[in-house]
Protein backbone atom coordinates (compact mmCIF):
# COMPACT_ATOMS: atom_id res chain seq x y z
CA UNK A 1 0.00 0.00 0.00
CA UNK A 2 1.34 3.66 -0.88
CA UNK A 3 -1.40 5.72 0.15
CA UNK A 4 -0.42 7.69 3.31
CA UNK A 5 -4.37 7.87 3.55
CA UNK A 6 -4.99 4.33 3.99
CA UNK A 7 -2.52 3.68 6.78
CA UNK A 8 -0.75 5.69 9.99
CA UNK A 9 2.21 4.92 12.46
CA UNK A 10 1.29 2.91 15.43
CA UNK A 11 3.37 4.45 18.11
CA UNK A 12 5.25 1.41 18.11
CA UNK A 13 8.82 0.91 16.09
CA UNK A 14 8.09 1.16 12.65
CA UNK A 15 4.39 -0.86 12.96
CA UNK A 16 1.73 0.50 11.10
CA UNK A 17 -2.52 0.83 12.18
CA UNK A 18 -5.05 0.86 9.06
CA UNK A 19 -7.53 3.63 8.91
CA UNK A 20 -10.66 2.48 8.45
CA UNK A 21 -14.53 3.71 9.63
CA UNK A 22 -16.91 1.48 11.93
CA UNK A 23 -20.88 1.78 11.55
CA UNK A 24 -21.39 2.23 14.78
CA UNK A 25 -25.06 0.31 15.35
CA UNK A 26 -23.70 -2.66 13.69
CA UNK A 27 -20.46 -2.61 14.24
CA UNK A 28 -19.59 -3.53 10.48
CA UNK A 29 -15.85 -2.00 9.18
CA UNK A 30 -15.02 -0.44 6.03
CA UNK A 31 -11.46 -0.43 5.04
CA UNK A 32 -10.45 1.51 3.29
CA UNK A 33 -12.32 4.75 4.30
CA UNK A 34 -15.10 5.52 2.14
CA UNK A 35 -16.21 8.91 0.85
CA UNK A 36 -19.26 6.27 -0.17
CA UNK A 37 -19.78 5.06 3.52
CA UNK A 38 -19.98 1.58 4.91
CA UNK A 39 -19.68 -1.17 2.41
CA UNK A 40 -21.76 -3.14 4.62
CA UNK A 41 -24.83 -1.54 5.47
CA UNK A 42 -24.80 1.36 2.97
CA UNK A 43 -24.92 4.35 5.53
CA UNK A 44 -23.60 7.58 4.52
CA UNK A 45 -19.92 8.54 5.71
CA UNK A 46 -21.09 10.98 7.85
CA UNK A 47 -23.17 8.31 9.86
CA UNK A 48 -19.70 6.21 10.64
CA UNK A 49 -17.17 6.50 13.08
CA UNK A 50 -13.48 6.82 11.57
CA UNK A 51 -11.16 3.83 13.75
CA UNK A 52 -7.94 1.95 13.52
CA UNK A 53 -7.07 -1.31 13.04
CA UNK A 54 -4.60 -2.82 14.98
CA UNK A 55 -2.91 -4.33 11.21
CA UNK A 56 -2.66 -7.58 12.63
CA UNK A 57 -3.92 -10.07 10.42
CA UNK A 58 -3.21 -14.16 9.28
CA UNK A 59 -2.27 -15.08 5.73
CA UNK A 60 -5.34 -16.72 3.47
CA UNK A 61 -3.00 -17.36 0.73
CA UNK A 62 -0.13 -16.04 -0.54
CA UNK A 63 1.54 -16.01 -4.34
CA UNK A 64 5.10 -14.62 -5.94
CA UNK A 65 4.46 -12.26 -8.91
CA UNK A 66 7.39 -12.31 -10.63
CA UNK A 67 6.06 -9.40 -13.70
CA UNK A 68 6.04 -5.96 -12.60
CA UNK A 69 2.40 -4.69 -12.86
CA UNK A 70 3.45 -1.11 -12.43
CA UNK A 71 6.04 1.05 -14.19
CA UNK A 72 8.88 0.77 -11.34
CA UNK A 73 7.74 -2.15 -9.28
CA UNK A 74 10.44 -4.38 -8.66
CA UNK A 75 10.15 -8.20 -8.11
CA UNK A 76 10.06 -10.88 -7.15
CA UNK A 77 7.42 -9.78 -4.42
CA UNK A 78 5.15 -11.59 -2.15
CA UNK A 79 1.37 -10.72 -2.32
CA UNK A 80 -1.07 -12.21 -0.06
CA UNK A 81 -4.90 -11.97 0.96
CA UNK A 82 -5.08 -11.21 4.88
CA UNK A 83 -7.91 -11.32 7.39
CA UNK A 84 -7.50 -8.63 9.59
CA UNK A 85 -7.86 -9.45 12.98
CA UNK A 86 -11.10 -7.31 12.96
CA UNK A 87 -12.15 -9.02 10.57
CA UNK A 88 -11.69 -7.43 6.80
CA UNK A 89 -10.09 -9.20 4.02
CA UNK A 90 -7.85 -7.42 1.77
CA UNK A 91 -5.01 -8.22 -0.70
CA UNK A 92 -1.34 -6.65 0.66
CA UNK A 93 3.09 -7.21 0.29
CA UNK A 94 4.22 -9.19 2.74
CA UNK A 95 8.16 -9.13 3.50
CA UNK A 96 10.17 -11.54 1.43
CA UNK A 97 10.89 -13.09 -1.65
CA UNK A 98 10.25 -16.80 -0.12
CA UNK A 99 6.33 -17.98 -0.57
CA UNK A 100 7.36 -21.39 1.22
CA UNK A 101 8.03 -18.95 4.71
CA UNK A 102 4.67 -17.47 4.15
CA UNK A 103 1.64 -20.56 4.74
CA UNK A 104 -1.71 -20.07 5.66
CA UNK A 105 -1.97 -19.00 8.84
CA UNK A 106 0.69 -17.23 9.31
CA UNK A 107 0.65 -14.47 11.21
CA UNK A 108 1.44 -10.60 10.13
CA UNK A 109 1.88 -6.95 11.17
CA UNK A 110 1.49 -3.87 9.16
CA UNK A 111 4.57 -1.58 9.08
CA UNK A 112 6.17 1.20 7.40
CA UNK A 113 9.05 0.75 5.37
CA UNK A 114 12.03 3.37 3.64
CA UNK A 115 9.81 4.19 0.90
CA UNK A 116 6.75 5.57 2.71
CA UNK A 117 4.61 2.20 1.73
CA UNK A 118 2.85 -0.17 3.69
CA UNK A 119 3.82 -3.67 4.07
CA UNK A 120 3.00 -6.81 6.31
CA UNK A 121 5.79 -8.38 7.72
CA UNK A 122 5.43 -12.22 9.45
CA UNK A 123 5.64 -12.36 13.06
CA UNK A 124 7.55 -14.51 14.77
CA UNK A 125 5.60 -17.37 16.66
Amino acid sequence: MRDPTLYAPSGQGDDAVLLAMREPGSGAITFPRSPYGCTTTGLPTAALEPITLTGRARVLTCITVHQPLAPGMVTPLLVARLQLDEGPVLDGVVEGSDEAAVPPGTQVQAVLVQDGACRFRPVAA
